[in-house]
């Protein structure tokens, strides 16, 4: 099995291709954004402006598949500004439908969100030719061992049912199934307590 080693900043293009290719079959993702184009340029641009300088990820040598986390206070929602180009790109390629299913989804997410200081895991994934071989295991221990090290707990909204178990292997409780918006797909949001 490969390594895993530390994403850095100007890798946002390896996240995205990634996160998308991984999420190719995911309900929400899909509801959103309608294929992996929209998912590429959204989760590159958030890896970009957000989660690389301001968070952190991991990669699996080989790019296997990779991870992205934000630390305790950091804000997971881009300033206007930031999300202008994001807009403008999700809106040409996607159309009209993508913007407003992905900000009604972001925006009940936000309010859901626990107010405790916590590490949140926005995305983890690994491309399909790769599934079932150990990948996602090395990136959540890359990032549990970060996180309980700091003695902080951890969250993350999972959009796959299938994935629960995964979840639960690594400490993590399912504290809702939720539903972000009209038609869309439910998640399940997870928490993990301090260790």
């Amino acid at each position: 099995m490969s390594n895993t080693r530390n994403l850095a900043v100007g890798e946002h293009a390896l996240i995205g291709d990634i996160i998308s290719d991984s999420f190719a079959d995911d309900p929400v993702n899909l509801w959103i954004f309608g294929g992996q184009t929209g998912m590429r340029h959204f989760y590159t641009a958030m890896a970009q402006k957000l989660y690389l300088p301001h968070g952190h990820g991991y990669v699996v040598d080989g790019d296997a598949g990779a991870c992205l986390w934000l630390p305790p206070g950091q804000n997971k929602q881009l300033p206007l500004l930031k999300s202008l180009g994001m807009g403008v790109s999700l809106f040409r390629d996607c159309g009209l439908k993508t913007i407003t299913r992905g900000m009604a989804v972001d925006n009940a997410l936000a309010k859901a969100k626990p107010q405790l200081p916590h590490y949140y895991l926005f995305a983890i994934g690994t491309r399909p030719s790769q599934q079932g071989k150990g990948v996602g295991k090395k990136l959540m221990e890359a990032g549990l061992k970060r996180l309980d090290e700091a003695g902080r707990p951890a969250y993350l909204e999972n959009s796959k049912e299938a994935n629960i178990p995964f979840y639960r292997r690594h400490g993590f409780e399912v504290v809702e199934k939720f539903v972000a918006a009209k038609g869309c797909p439910p998640m399940w949001l997870m928490w993990r307590d301090a260790k």
